[in-house]
């Protein structure tokens, strides 16, 4: 048995040998070439606390860091995930027998490289790969699973020569730090050599297909950590143990020399590749070896993390339920482990619910298992699984763990407890049947959710980001079914019009793109509009020509938002339906100076308009005229989390003075987060705070990341929950945390109405009502840590 413990391995199986890390040796006496010699640096170090004039030196002083690793000067070290280029100058042409990079990891998000590709050049026209240090180091040693460490990535088996020798070292995170490099000299019958492989006029684009090509490998690796962890495991015979490991060995080996695999069409869902199938075979043929089934029926929580070939903790039966009122959806997984010598093509059907076989409110997706760039494959991306007759058709591949994900939206079933069955039908075994009890309440869950919710969709004009006109409809549609009754659009939707010197607007702005973005979205609670007028880095103190705080900018501002107004009641709407978000996360005092200024005319002209901000204050009194001149103040969840109490006591000093509160989240890649955590405690969390408003960045928002193939982007993102291609939308499990958050926030809406609604009333079950009441949303986030909220944390979700 295992559990998702690779999750908590990923930095130490970038080779994919043993998972224990082993000491690094010093080599024997070589000489090292790069001594003294002269090196560029790109881009140049950032990192404050070790960046000093000495970095243009330090590499190559033979002097190594003592104490912690990045707060002293002599380390390098930067901030941000891009590709450092490191480039030494041998003076000459030499023989290199070997290469060695020194750096730390392993706490305050600073982890050990992704990637240290080994350059070697002649004349510094062409270069040739001389190999992955992180591959090669591994031969002899791996940094240490966990905790703060130093560690040198060496090898002294390159074999090639030049003059130029030039690390391309990419972070798994954000962080990197390196205080010495040493280049090794070898034979000098290697000046003699060809030099390996073609000649790469571009390093960039070479990177870019190696890196993606290791993203790959270190994927299966993580594969064949899982069947070497099983072959050690208690349960096979010595013999059975010396041969499994010596197909592990056999499969390590041509990990690390497969072919190049293009990063064109290219499809990132386990198994991604014919190799990679041959790994999770070996799985299965080590389970059989251990007399497990070929195919086991079991189940974890819908929001727990699922390894590609994670197996059952225990021999439970499992049993799915579900609990709902009517007109509401709710969810259960089961989970299919395959050990059979083939993939298992699998038919699944629910009998015995009320509406017959299948009913028309049930529905059976496939999770699929997606790589990522910075964090294990995760099991989100949730299509529907294909129909055949009566049945749905999933295949489970051999040596993996598929699961099934059973959504339920009943809106005509009677109340009470119905009691059905899942069956299913392998390839050669008799069918199996899962108990499932479908409970609904006699209560009906509104078609309109209290919950203001949105997330940046900029389902405007063309759309954009990872919106098209091609996916635009079912994104829109797939928004609506989630209870999204906020949309977004661009400021391009409400142009400024042109005015004359005195002011006075003299040409209307143009309609037709916030007409057409309406139309999209009949019946939105509020449509939201981010007009730009300053964000993080920017800050615009004019409006049409006049600055901030003069009667001209009044004027035209003033009359920018009656026409926006009047418009909105020619189109049957009311003005307290448009929100502006004037500037983002405004922070700085001129910021907030300038976003008073804007609030200011247009709350004296039409006080109706809302105006909201989400705000990213670092004291409690620069921006104090600001937020009371708003009407919604949406804050960043993570530096509510992370801050002092002054902080949530500014917010909520501030909603007794008349403010709707809420919060937003912005952080990415999506992937990374547990649903559960992420998406829907802060639902949970805007109660706690009597919020009204939960926004996520983005559901749009690919950063330019294909969601199928991470592997090849070099982006922040994805941020969007969605997978979201220029075809279509496929739904999630990070949407349907959404999902449920919106409703669970309308369960405790409901329940404080009619506790509020009892009045004096005095009664067992209102005693209990106003006791879950006040407890609920603290046990639901009882087992968070501030802003901790990958999925690699261990959480007791509700």
């Amino acid at each position: 048995m295992k559990t998702p413990f690779l999750l908590t391995a990923i930095a130490a199986v970038t080779a994919g040998l043993a998972l224990c890390g082993v000491s690094a040796e010093e080599p024997a006496e070589l000489k090292n070439l790069a001594l003294h010699k002269p090196y560029t640096l790109s881009p140049p170090p950032n990192y404050s606390y070790s960046t000093d004039p000495e970095d243009a030196t330090q590499l190559t002083d033979g002097v190594r860091t003592e104490g912690h690793f990045w707060t002293q000067k002599t380390t390098i070290g930067w901030g941000g995930g891009a590709t450092k280029l490191l480039t030494i100058d041998l003076g000459a042409v030499q023989p290199i027998a070997g290469v060695s990079f020194s750096t730390a990891a392993g706490v305050a998000e600073v982890e050990w490289p992704a990637e240290l590709f080994v350059f070697v050049s002649d004349d510094k026209q062409g270069w040739y790969l001389a190999g992955d240090l992180v591959d090669l180091s591994a031969e002899t040693s791996l940094p240490p699973k966990e905790g703060y460490a130093t560690h040198v990535f060496r090898t002294t088996s390159l074999k090639t020569h030049g003059r130029y020798v030039q690390l391309a070292a990419t972070p798994t995170g954000s962080y990197l730090f390196v205080d010495e490099v040493e280049v090794y000299r070898g034979d000098d019958a290697w000046l003699q050599r060809p030099l390996p492989g073609a000649s790469l006029a571009s390093v960039e684009d070479h990177l870019a297909t190696e890196r993606f090509n290791s993203l790959i490998k270190a994927q299966l690796r993580l594969d064949l950590a899982a069947v070497r962890h099983d072959v050690e495991a208690p349960g096979l015979a010595a013999a059975q143990q010396e041969e499994f490991a010596r197909q592990i060995e056999g499969l390590s080996k041509r990990i690390t020399g497969m072919p190049l695999v293009p990063r064109e069409g290219f499809r990132a869902v386990l198994p991604m590749t014919e190799l990679e199938r041959e790994v999770f075979r070996l799985q299965a043929a080590v389970w059989r070896a251990q007399g497990k089934p070929a195919l086991r029926v079991w189940k974890t929580h819908r929001w727990d993390p699922l390894d590609p070939s994670q197996e059952p903790a225990g021999e439970a039966p499992p049993t799915l339920e579900v609990r709902t009122m009517a007109n509401e959806y709710r969810a259960d997984v089961l989970n299919l482990t395959n050990a059979a010598e083939t993939d298992s093509t699998v038919r699944v059907r629910l009998e015995g619910l009320p509406g017959g076989t299948n009913p028309s409110y049930a529905h059976v997706h496939e999770v699929l298992c997606v790589g990522t760039r910075r964090f294990v494959a995760v099991s989100a991306a949730l299509p529907l699984a294909q129909k055949d007759g009566d049945d749905y058709v999933v295949t489970v591949p051999a040596g993996m763990t598929k699961q099934l994900w059973f959504s339920f939206h009943p809106t005509a079933v009677e109340p009470g407890e119905h009691e059905g069955r899942v069956v299913l039908r392998g390839p050669a075994d008799a069918p199996a049947a899962v108990e499932f009890r479908l409970h609904v309440y006699p209560l009906r869950f509104p078609d309109e959710t209290t919950l203001l919710l949105g997330g940046w969709d900029y389902t405007d004009g063309n759309g954009g980001r990872g919106v098209t006109p091609q996916n635009r409809e079912a994104f829109i549609a797939h928004l609506r079914e989630h209870f999204v009754n906020t949309p977004w659009a661009s400021g391009a939707a409400m142009p400024l019009g042109e005015y004359s010197e005195a002011g006075d607007l003299t040409k209307d702005p143009d309609t037709a793109r916030f007409d057409e973005w309406v139309g999209r979205w009949p019946g939105a609670k509020c449509y939201l509009v981010f007009n730009a007028f300053g964000d993080w880095g920017n800050t615009t103190t004019t409006f049409a020509g006049s600055e901030a705080g003069t009667e001209l900018f009044d004027k035209k501002v003033a009359s920018w938002i009656r026409f926006w107004a009047q418009h909105l009641r020619d189109l049957k709407l009311s003005p307290k339906q448009l929100g502006l978000l004037l500037f983002d996360e405004p922070h700085s005092e001129e910021q907030f100076r300038v976003l008073t200024a804007f609030a200011k005319a247009i709350s004296g002209t039409e006080p109706e308009v809302v105006l909201w901000v989400d705000p990213q204050p670092g004291d409690n009194a620069t921006c104090l005229e600001a937020l009371s001149a708003m009407d919604v103040l949406v804050p960043f969840r993570k530096q509510w989390l992370r801050s002092d109490e002054w902080f949530a006591k500014l917010f909520l000093d501030q909603q007794t003075q008349g403010r709707e509160l809420g919060f937003y989240s912005c952080d990415g890649p999506a992937r990374r987060f547990d649903p559960f955590s992420y998406y829907l405690l802060q639902e949970w969390h805007c109660f706690t705070i009597g919020g009204k408003w939960a926004q996520f960045w983005s559901f749009g928002d690919t950063s330019g990341a294909d969601v199928w193939n991470e592997y090849a982007t070099d982006g922040p993102g994805p941020f969007t929950p969605l997978y979201l291609d220029d075809a279509g939308v496929t739904g999630s499990k990070y949407m349907e945390a959404i999902r449920e958050g919106a409703e669970d926030f309308e369960y405790l809406i409901m329940l404080r109405d009619r506790v509020a609604a009892a009045g004096q009333t005095v009664s067992p079950a209102l005693t209990r009502a106003k006791e879950l009441l006040a407890t609920a949303s603290d046990r639901a986030q009882a087992g968070e840590t501030r802003d901790n909220y990958t999925w690699d944390q261990e959480k007791d979700e509700v």
